[in-house]
């Protein structure tokens, strides 16, 4: 680490404006020397002088601000001298050269600037007063205010630009100033005037542009390489403290040789073009021959005479004279001068920003090799070698864990071997005991496996004769069930897609018809499935049957009220803890074929009606006339599904008071689907996830396959569920009724 620094605010200014000025100043005193005769010449129209082929010498008086100018003498042709006297003015009348401003051509604009840099100074001096008392107390050990800590954290990183910012300042107002004279209020009536401002205006912007830009680069240099470690602590300039997007090496590399490059390029073309003179100007419109070759030199030699004034004919050529060609060697050397000092700058601040970060990062990296594994890099740029310091210090971090991680585990396993040693020593003793125990628990094995032989062969025939009574018990509730025969005589055109998870099941499904075109249509999920679920069936079965056919009760609400009561008598369901909670799920349909109604109570087991229509106005008709029904409608492809929602009231005991099951009633339409099922389509896993096919994908399907014929639609229903299912086992017990409402 550096010691701590003095914070240098103002020389950062200053040293810029002093190169501005030793840039633009030669190029100013060329523009008013260049442009001098033409200056006296415009400030002269109004004499006149008497005397034929007489020459006037014109002399510029430069001692006093008013730049006097003296008529003096005159001289004819033939050395004869006179004194004559003006016309308009009197002998010795002084004027300036600026008529409306005596302070000359480029001082009011350079007062502008001059009170605009104070202004820039004050604000450079307030920018940098807390940065320096930071480094101030930093050195000398005292406490910093924390406001001052804050403003330092909160800005060095924009200081680059905020010193750019405030240097910019003058050269803001100055251009502004310029803009205005030349294209807003067009303050020059003569156009030699202007176009002398233009040339100031254009060497003025280039100047600017290479003022801010050193500024910038030399903050920025001073920033990253020597105050920034100062206000962040190293474990903050591990990672890149920038929030900006990083920047690019090569970017930086292309700009600084741009400005070092095209600073002498402009300023050489820019004395060139100041030093040139057009022959019109001189008032040779049709130079003689000897002319021609004084100012083609030795080219004249190569055409005739006659060649020569054709080419030259109405081209208005320019020439160097020797005043100019003297001011433009000093204006280009002392351009060059200035660019040495831009050129030996931006390199040095360039290398420094690059070479300062690799040549730390490459000490650490030797002493990461020699085996300190604690040594970070400071991220001071945010560019490419900001991120790879940023990366080094990841990686070393990472190291160092890691071999913090290996010492720890080598520690471990040294300590884990000595035991080891000790276990296996010990352990090879209780081998050796063990070994002659072994041998006597060999023919005890033997003897142990002879009756775990005969264990088995008993298990199998246990086995085939439990078997063979569940697979008679499943034929005895396939009697019980309702014939395939007589189910089709009193539903019609429908389908019972039936699946038993094991050889019974309990699931089950029963129909009675009570009248000629009415039919009870009951579908029924038990608690359990196989031996238990059997015996739940069994017992829903002769219930119903007690319920429908001996009572006579024939209202779907009032079946399940009933089927309630006698399942709690018949298991003796209390709410005791411990006690038996088994019940039955069940949806309850009336159907009648001729006025096409539907009565429907459900426990837990809703129903869904598929409909070939999609209008608005068929739904709109449907909550009308089902106000106070608990339903939902989906629409696909043409068609609609109602769910109509069940009863959340088991068929078994049930916490609180016991609670009536609603009756719902519906209107059916010719080429209805009605569909009623247990939960084992919808939870059985599979997929590519091994998830539950869901109550969605089963709605779905029922609308994809309603169009199909009933037998048609069971053979798709187990196509898509073996598809689904795939490796994977049955879950439960599936049931699936179809029933399409003809006349």
């Amino acid at each position: 680490m550096q010691k701590v620094p003095k914070y240098r605010g103002i020389r950062i200014l200053i040293i810029p404006i002093i190169l501005y000025y030793m840039l633009i100043s030669p190029m100013i005193g060329m523009l008013t020397v260049t442009n001098s005769p033409k200056l006296l010449k415009m400030n002269m129209k109004d004499f006149v002088f008497s005397g034929k082929d007489s020459i006037r010498s014109i002399v510029i008086d430069t001692l006093t601000d008013n730049k006097v100018i003296q008529i003096d003498t005159l001289v004819n042709k033939t050395g004869n001298s006179e004194s004559d006297s003006l016309h308009k003015k009197p002998h010795g009348l002084n004027f300036s050269l600026d008529q409306n401003n005596n302070k000359g051509y480029f001082g009011q604009g350079e007062e502008l600037f001059f009170d605009c840099f104070l202004i820039s100074l004050l604000l450079g001096f307030l920018f940098s007063l807390p940065y320096k008392i930071y480094f101030r107390r930093k050195r000398k050990g005292a406490s910093i205010p924390v406001i001052i800590v804050r403003f330092c954290r909160k800005t060095i990183l924009y200081s680059p630009i905020i010193t750019a910012a405030i240097i910019s300042i003058p050269f803001i107002a100055q251009n502004i100033n310029l803009v205005n004279k030349l294209f807003i209020n067009n303050v020059f009536e003569e156009s030699f005037r202007r176009q002398i401002f233009i040339e100031y205006w254009a060497i003025f912007l280039l100047a600017s542009l290479l003022t801010i830009a050193y500024t910038y680069f030399y903050q920025k240099h001073k920033m990253q390489i020597i105050y920034l470690h100062h206000i962040f602590s190293p474990e903050e300039l591990r990672k890149n403290i920038y929030k900006s997007k990083g920047g690019k090496i090569s970017h930086r590399l292309v700009l600084s040789s741009f400005l070092t490059s095209l600073m002498p390029l402009s300023i050489v073309v820019a004395y060139i073009f100041m030093s040139m003179t057009s022959l019109d100007d001189i008032g040779l419109y049709k130079p003689t021959i000897g002319e021609y070759k004084v100012i083609f030199g030795e080219y004249a030699k190569l055409v005739s005479n006659d060649d020569l004034q054709a080419f030259a004919q109405g081209k208005n050529l320019h020439y160097i004279n020797v005043i100019d060609s003297f001011l433009m060697f000093v204006g280009i050397a002392s351009g060059i001068f200035v660019t040495i000092i831009y050129l030996i700058s931006f390199v040095r601040w360039t290398n420094s920003d690059i070479i300062s970060p690799v040549r730390e990062l490459l000490q650490n990296m030797q002493k990461t090799t020699g085996g300190q594994l604690q040594n970070y890099s400071l991220v001071r740029t945010n560019d490419e070698l900001g991120e790879l310091s940023e990366n080094y210090n990841i990686m070393t971090g990472k190291l160092h864990e890691y071999v913090s991680h290996i010492d720890k585990m080598n520690a471990e396993l040294d300590q884990k071997v000595k035991e080891r040693t000790a276990e296996v020593v010990s352990q090879k003793e209780e081998i050796e005991a063990q070994r002659d125990e072994m041998e006597s628990q060999r023919d005890e094995i033997e003897r142990q496996r002879d009756y775990v032989i005969e264990q088995r062969d008993f298990i199998i025939q246990q086995k085939k004769a439990i078997t063979d009574s569940i697979e008679y018990a499943g034929n005895i509730q396939s009697a019980v069930l309702p014939p395939l025969e007589y189910m089709k005589n009193i539903l019609g055109d429908h389908f019972i897609y039936f699946l038993p998870r094991d050889i019974v099941s309990g699931d089950f499904y029963w129909a009675h018809q009570i009248k000629k075109k009415k039919v009870i249509v009951v579908a029924a999920d038990c608690t359990g499935h196989g031996v238990p679920g059997a015996f739940m069936s069994m017992l829903g079965i002769t219930l119903l049957n007690e319920i429908i056919l001996k009572k006579g009760i024939t209202t779907p609400s009032e079946i399940l009220d009933n089927l309630k009561a006698n399942v709690v008598s018949a298991l003796h369901q209390t709410n005791q803890t411990g006690k038996s909670k088994d019940g039955i799920d069940l949806s309850v349909c009336l159907i009648d074929y001729e006025n096409r109604k539907l009565k429907y109570a459900g426990a837990y087991n809703p129903i869904y009606i598929v409909r070939s229509s999609e209008s608005d106005k068929e739904i709109e008709d449907i909550i009308k006339s089902n106000k106070t029904h608990d339903f939902t409608i989906e629409k696909s492809d043409g068609k609609i599904l109602i769910e109509i929602k069940p009863d959340k009231n088991p068929i078994g005991i049930s916490h609180g008071q016991v609670q009536k099951y609603n009756l719902k009633s519906f209107d059916l339409k010719e080429n209805d689907v009605l569909y009623m099922f247990s939960d084992g389509y919808a939870d059985q896993f599979g997929g590519d996830r091994r998830l539950k096919f869901l109550y969605s994908k089963f709605k779905q399907l029922l609308i994809s396959v309603s169009s199909q014929s009933m037998e048609q639609q069971s053979m798709e229903l187990n196509k898509a569920l073996q598809k689904w299912k795939g490796h994977e086992k049955q879950i439960d017990d599936i049931l699936v009724m179809g029933i399409k409402i003809n006349g």
